[in-house]
């Protein structure tokens, strides 16, 4: 399972994890538009189903069966992880999330991955 992480420097990852937050709960709502893209398989047709779990400074975005982002507020940096099930669902996540996270704050964040060593993360690794 491909793992990568970005640390995003801000003294507002409160502001953005919270806002981030709002707008996955609501694309994950009924009546949001489903997440498209062109393909032929059910992943590059967009047949991803979205669960947000938020507690405090963490906010977990699933983005079944593509894997899931979780982003911490850290003092000085909002960090994201992004677990996903290969390498083609990493890059939809990871786009997704940078578009997200660099029109949230334009100018403002740079939103720079990198690999993580070892295998999946765990919930003990992305939890503040």
């Amino acid at each position: 399972m491909p793992t990568i992480e970005a640390r995003i420097a801000t003294d507002q990852s409160g502001r953005y994890l919270r806002r981030f937050g709002k707008h996955a709960s609501a694309m994950a709502s009924p009546r949001a538009h489903r997440m498209r893209m062109h393909g032929s398989n059910p992943i590059a047709r967009g047949e991803v189903r979205l669960r947000i779990e938020s507690t405090g400074a963490l906010t977990t975005i699933h983005f079944d069966p593509w894997g899931r982002c979780a982003l911490r507020a850290e003092t000085d940096a909002l960090v994201a992880r992004i677990d996903a099930s290969d390498d083609r669902a990493m890059q939809q996540i990871r786009d997704t999330i940078t578009r997200d996270l660099e029109r949230f704050g334009p100018g403002e964040l740079a939103v720079d991955w990198h690999e993580v060593d070892g295998s999946a993360a765990t919930d003990a690794e992305v939890s503040p």
